[in-house]
């Protein structure tokens, strides 16, 4: 854990003359190479996400409105927390149930305008075979849950009847996860219905173990393993004579019975499978079966995920911890300054009626939404990139009927695309993903309803981490990522980015702040369509491995309607009001070439613009914790009298306190005339943008 004290971060060289040395460095912006043009009202704005319940109205005030709006951001994009944890969204609360007698089965909210939505709701899913989500983590499969009356059930949407293809065009499946090798030669599976005629059971020791039938397929069959003539029921399975080692079991299921539960008069519970719990292990000489399988309620049972899960639920599955802003309340209290919106649309855990509703009242209600971004993190999920394409095209075509053609509709919303082999789960090379979900899309006849493609972008899982090493290695991960996505040919969106999906103390410090902005700089100008910083709402300090933080530019303070701002709310106000034209228009981007080389380009990043009224703006992102940067002159551009704002460790100092960390020194950006035809001096550990005077 590192947590500094005043005292220790003065020592360690951030404002410590001593150890401060310059060193020269002599830029030239090709002014015949323009390498991107932007209009930072559509292309830099921040995401809003859910929160615990009873918070968006103290959020959501006009004094906190206000706060929020001096950061300079364009657009909103709303994100979706329900798709994260396993939830089918109540969007609007006033709706009907498909079983309204006993208050379940499959939603659909009103998408007749009514009283404004200020609040909306997920539900949890309670066919759920997935043990761990991306959101809160609270839920747990019903594959090894201990109880025989819950079970899991796989997605109707993916059958014949939705998909118009024979069901076993997409396989569903169920993967139990044991941690580490364990001998297997028997699987019992008790059924629920409707339970698979047509299945195999596989084995794995490593690798990319999700994502369904990929031909860099991992998995082996067992010698028994392959069943024709399912008969459901309590069904024990004898796979090999001799026990296998093995960590991970995979159930393939291509044929469904058709068959529901007795008291069922909905056709969507007779599609797909159903199971009520599973068990693997041995079984010894003597038939007796040596469970492998830790059968919990809770996160001590034995990990399992599944392709997909059935969207029915009930009203006594709402989520009672968290609720999302409304879409009438977001797009009415001021903060999306009249421009159009970014809007999740649930795909994964919804029904293609309730997602197509959405749209349907945001045309109704004349809300603006300038792209639509169906589903967020399918890969942090485990989806195959078919069964997503499949649900994908269900939610596209029907957006289709009821939108304009110019509409923009797009996705995915990646977890962080990976640039370092580290990781076979989800943290991956998403190309061949993408590749087989367009295919997917294209058979489906949908292909033109994917125009965009968006990702999130937390470099950093190592919250101990030091900044003063991490922050030198970002740009080349960004510029890694962005140059394995560009040749798929799509405009490129950042969805949400911070410095790490985890709560750290970078987040909360000067660090956190200039990563934030070199983010945004860099993919604007490498051609990127649009970066969303995340999050804008005012927030509170929390934990994770013992750092306290989180990704946030404004904290919230005890005293009501006050929030306090952070180091990233004073960088992102610098970057949009002073190296960006504030009232918009095409910003140019130019290439900036250096004297630099080796191991030195890493430490400092330059951007330049030449913006609608003639003027030019470069900006200097110094991550050297000890050496200042003495830039030769640029003539050329900003000959006379510049400003030169600066955001550096003596305008802000973090003090880390735990839960009651606050800035220690919080001042605002310094500002000054200097004399472009001199050199010009950056502080170590800072932000600048110079601004020429008059245009050039």
């Amino acid at each position: 854990m590192r947590i500094l004290t005043p005292l220790i971060f003065l020592f360690s060289g951030f404002l410590c003359a001593a150890d401060i040395s310059e060193r020269d460095v002599r830029l030239t912006i090709d002014t015949h190479r323009r390498i991107a043009a932007f209009d930072p009202l559509s292309a830099l704005g921040a995401g809003i996400d859910g929160h615990w319940v009873g918070e968006t109205e103290k959020i959501f005030t006009p004094k906190n409105i206000k706060r929020m709006l001096g950061a300079g951001l364009g657009p909103v994009s709303v994100r979706l927390r329900t798709e994260l944890a396993v939830e089918a969204w109540h969007w609007n609360p006033k709706g009907r149930w498909s079983d309204p007698k006993h208050g379940q089965g499959y939603w659909l909210s009103d998408a007749t305008p009514g009283a404004p939505i200020h609040l909306s709701y997920g539900y949890k899913l309670p066919r759920r075979g997935t043990t761990l989500d991306e959101a809160n983590d609270d839920g747990y499969s019903m594959l090894d849950d201990g109880d025989f009356k819950t079970f899991w059930k796989s997605n109707p949407y993916l059958t014949s009847h939705y998909t118009g293809e024979v069901d076993s065009a997409h396989p569903q499946w169920v993967v139990l996860d044991f941690g580490k090798p364990v001998p297997i030669n028997s699987v019992r599976i008790r059924w629920a219905e409707p339970y698979a005629k047509k299945f195999e059971v596989e084995y794995a020791r490593t690798g990319r173990v999700y994502f369904g039938g990929h031909p860099w397929n991992v998995w082996k069959h067992f010698p028994r393993g392959t069943m024709k003539e399912g008969i459901g029921g309590d069904q024990t399975i004898r796979l090999a004579r001799q026990p296998i080692m093995a960590r991970y079991l995979r159930l393939w299921m291509t044929e469904g019975s058709g068959t529901s539960l007795a008291d069922s008069n909905e056709p969507r519970d007779r599609m797909g499978y159903a199971i009520r719990e599973i068990s693997a292990g041995r079984s010894d000489d003597k038939g007796v079966f040596h469970d492998q399988v830790s059968h919990s309620p809770n996160h001590a049972q034995t990990l399992t995920y599944a392709s997909s899960t059935d969207p029915w639920h009930r009203a006594i599955d709402r989520d009672p911890h968290v609720e999302q802003p409304g879409i009438d309340l977001i797009s009415r209290c001021g903060l999306t300054r009249d421009l159009p919106l970014m809007l999740s649309i649930p795909v994964f855990y919804d029904t293609p009626e309730n997602a197509v509703a959405l749209v349907q009242y945001t045309r109704n209600r004349g809300i603006a939404v300038g792209r639509f971004e169906l589903g967020e993190e399918p890969d942090g999920q485990r989806v195959a990139p078919e069964d997503f394409g499949a649900l994908y095209a269900q939610v596209s075509r029907g957006m289709r009927a009821c939108l304009p053609e110019r509409a923009c509709l797009g996705g995915p919303s990646f977890v962080t695309v990976d640039v370092d082999k580290n990781d076979d789960t989800y943290r991956f090379d998403h190309r061949w993903w993408i590749e087989d979900f367009r295919r997917e899309l294209a058979r489906q006849k949908q292909g033109r309803s994917f125009q965009f493609l968006s990702f999130e972008w937390y470099p950093f899982d190592d919250v101990e981490g030091s900044e003063q090493k991490q922050l030198p290695r970002a740009y080349g991960m960004l510029e890694r990522a962005m140059k394995k996505l560009r040749p798929l040919g799509l405009p490129l969106v950042v969805g949400e980015s911070n410095y790490s999906v985890f709560p750290c103390q970078q987040e909360v410090e000067l660090g956190g702040a200039l990563l934030n902005a070199e983010m945004a700089a860099q993919f604007l100008t490498d051609g990127g369509d649009a970066f969303y910083y995340y999050s804008y709402e005012p927030n509170k300090l929390e934990e994770s491995s013992g750092s306290w933080g989180n990704q946030m530019m404004l904290m919230r303070n005890s005293r009501k309607d006050s929030a306090i701002p952070l180091a990233s709310f004073h960088a992102l106000s610098l970057m949009t009001q002073k190296w960006l034209n504030p009232r918009g228009g095409l910003q140019q981007a130019y290439a900036v070439r250096s004297n630099l080389s080796g191991n030195l380009r890493k430490y400092v990043s330059f951007f330049a613009l030449k913006r609608p009224d003639r003027t030019w703006a470069i900006l200097v992102i110094n991550k050297d914790t000890t050496h200042s940067w003495r830039l030769s002159p640029l003539k050329k551009q900003f000959r006379g009298l510049c400003y030169l704002t600066t955001y550096s460790a003596k305008e802000y100092l973090w003090n880390a306190d735990g839960i009651h960390g606050h800035p220690l020194r919080n001042s605002l950006p310094k500002e000054s005339l200097v004399s472009g035809d001199r050199e010009i001096t950056i502080p170590p550990w800072s932000l600048s943008v110079i601004t020429s005077e008059r245009s050039n």
